[in-house]
């Protein structure tokens, strides 16, 4: 393909003038107003730098010489990648990195990569210190910026991941009908803001230069159109990169430019990866997902794991391209709009579960996430399959019974043998595995053989639920592959809001707790020593009053679920909206009663929800 080359001065020059431009808007959000004579001095005294996809600005250790402005581009932070859950967050356009260890001159805390290509200013430690002198105006201004994202920091418990604003899709095989999906997802992004979609057609029309999509990196011409696409992040909200089939110029130039890589596959096709897949150098670092395109009758996804297997993705979708609420569901995740509805353990209080989904449809609130610990697994497992209220209640009340689910035996392991449960279990999900489910799904089991939160997010369903609700006890522990023994959720994380937040980052968290609330104090009254055969003697003579002695499963269940109401209570605040329905005088095995439970969940969410405001 030819290319219409004039003069390579005016590309730079073209490329100078938008560089510029984008500088004085950054400048000018950190730093207030500045005028025309003071804009050229720093422009003078300032470094420009330019990371490639994956470069390294600094690593953790390294000395706090200097700090830098993003111009245009993304990085990525991460402190101690070593450490099993390192904190790691990005850095878009106008913000600062590095200028904590320059004010206190202390070694980096963390390691600094470039996403994607990205222009930065550099400013060292001699060249602050002559601004402060020359501007103090406009240094005090860029203090409080400074001092605010300290604030915002400090407020950073887990990773979360900013909103993107460009994304790359990239087929996995030439077959995909990645023009359509493009589209859709175009479409679906345009309801949160403006949205360009670029394909190298369509780059070449907006350019007003003919076959200026597929130039080479050493191009003249580079620094203009690299120019240009940032110009264009200034006006768009979202940008959609839409790649050509095979490895091209424009294919990688896609890939630079992006936030974030859909790679898209059809759910039927041969799972191995691809020729951008195998192709795409420098790029492990950008945040990559997996969109499977499913037919419009597709009655759930299958064989997913083989496609996850050999590729490193963060996430995965399953996609409907004739389904409007799949794209919508994918943009709200894409965007940090998503919605995650967090279940709480309660044993047969948790059929409120039930009534909230009813709440939530009659509301139209959508469910982009759904988790959930001990019974909240069975609610959410059914929820993530796509089931609706009505479908749900309606297999509820298949197993709503202590006869369905308790056979009572010898009690050496537990009261129960567990094995109407597990058939409960295997007929309400079959051999559905949590990666076919079609929306993210994870559930909360105890691993008391390591003392650890287990959270299943892959792997068979009905194990990982068996898992969940194995209140100890009442139920067997379920066995894991390398030999460990799980218990009920509720013994370490009843109200995994904390969870929910991870995945959703920035969107909305609705929780819901089934839990009973605190234990009333009863007045007991007993000493160091209590015979069983004494208290059993009194509780069968009739003219005296029943012992005020705690029973043994009362205890258990309170000894069991103290770390979890410690827990629930400091993650209380990591939700947007809890609701808690009156469950006080429900029994924990009181399945009978599914249908009263199931109301007062529903009358609860409602109301709830009718006084919440989500921008709130």
């Amino acid at each position: 393909m030819t290319h219409n080359n004039p003069d390579p001065l005016t590309h730079l020059a073209a490329a100078e003038r938008r560089r510029d431009a984008q500088l004085a808007a950054v400048l000018t959000r950190l730093c207030g107003e500045i005028d025309a004579a003071a804009f050229r001095d720093l422009q003078a005294r300032l470094t420009w730098r330019r990371l490639a996809a994956g470069e390294t600005l600094f690593r953790r250790g390294d000395p706090g010489d200097a700090m830098y402005i993003v111009v245009a581009g993304r990085l990525l932070f991460i402190e101690d990648e070593s450490a099993e859950l390192p904190i790691r967050g990005e850095i878009g356009p106008g913000e600062l990195v590095g200028e904590f260890a320059l004010l206190t001159d202390e070694p980096r805390l963390a390691d600094v990569h470039a996403i994607r290509d990205t222009d930065l200013v550099e400013i060292s430690r001699p060249v602050f210190e002559e601004l402060t002198r020359r501007y103090p105006r406009l240094m005090i201004h860029l203090a409080r910026n400074i001092i605010g994202h300290s604030r915002q920091a400090l407020r950073v418990t887990q990773p979360t991941d900013l909103r993107a604003l460009t994304f790359a899709v990239a087929p996995t095989a030439p077959s995909v009908p990645l023009a359509a999906f493009a589209r859709r997802l175009v479409e679906a992004l345009a309801a949160f803001g403006p949205t360009l979609h670029l394909s190298s057609e369509r780059f070449d029309r907006a350019y007003g230069r003919a076959g200026m999509a597929q130039i080479p990196q050493d191009h003249p011409a580079q620094a203009a159109v690299t120019a240009w696409l940032s110009e264009q992040e200034a006006r768009y909200r979202y940008i959609v990169y839409e790649t050509d089939a095979s490895w091209t110029p424009w294919t990688g130039r896609c890939l630079r430019q992006a936030d974030r890589l859909l790679l898209v596959g059809r759910a039927g096709d041969d799972p191995t990866p691809g020729e951008i897949e195998t192709a795409r150098p420098g790029r492990e670092r950008l945040r990559t997902e997996l969109v499977l395109l499913h037919p419009e009758g597709a009655e759930r996804p299958r064989g997913t794991a083989a496609w996850l297997a050999p590729r490193r993705v963060q996430a995965h979708h399953h996609i409907r391209l004739e389904r409007s609420d799949d794209l919508q569901h994918l943009a709200r995740r894409l965007t940090g709009r998503a919605v995650g509805l967090v279940l709480s353990g309660g044993g047969a209080r948790g059929m409120v579960h039930v009534g909230t989904i009813r709440a939530l449809e009659e509301k139209g609130l959508p469910i982009d996430f759904v988790g959930g610990t001990s019974i909240g697994s069975v609610i959410g497992a059914a929820c993530a399959l796509g089931w609706d209220y009505e479908e749900i209640a309606r297999r509820v009340r298949t197993f709503s019974s202590g006869r369905t689910l308790l056979d009572r035996t010898l009690p050496l392991v537990s009261l129960c043998a567990g094995q109407k449960l597990s058939r409960v279990l295997r007929a309400l999900f079959g051999g559905v595995q949590i990666e076919d489910l079609w929306r993210p799904y994870f559930c909360i089991s105890c691993d008391v053989s390591q003392g650890r939160e287990v959270i299943h997010q892959s792997g068979t369903l009905w194990r990982a639920v068996r898992a969940s609700v194995a209140i100890p006890g009442i139920f067997p522990p379920l066995l894991d592959e390398e030999g460990n023994l799980l218990v009920d959720g509720g013994v370490i994380n009843n109200f995994p809001i904390d969870v929910m937040r991870g995945l959703c980052g920035e969107g909305l968290v609705i929780a819901v707790d089934a839990s009973s609330p605190r234990h009333k104090q009863k007045a007991y009254r007993f000493g160091p020593v209590v015979s069983g055969w004494r208290v059993l003697g009194q509780r069968l003579n009739p003219f005296r009053p029943a012992p005020a002695v705690p029973s043994l499963l009362g205890s258990l269940m309170r000894v069991l679920g103290a770390n979890s109401l410690y827990r629930a209570e400091a993650v209380r605040p990591l939700a947007d909206l809890i609701i808690r329905p009156p469950v006080r005088g429900i029994g924990l095995l009181e399945f009978d009663a599914y249908a009263e439970i199931i109301e007062i969940g529903y009358q609860t969410a409602r109301q709830a929800l009718a006084e919440w405001s989500p921008e709130g």
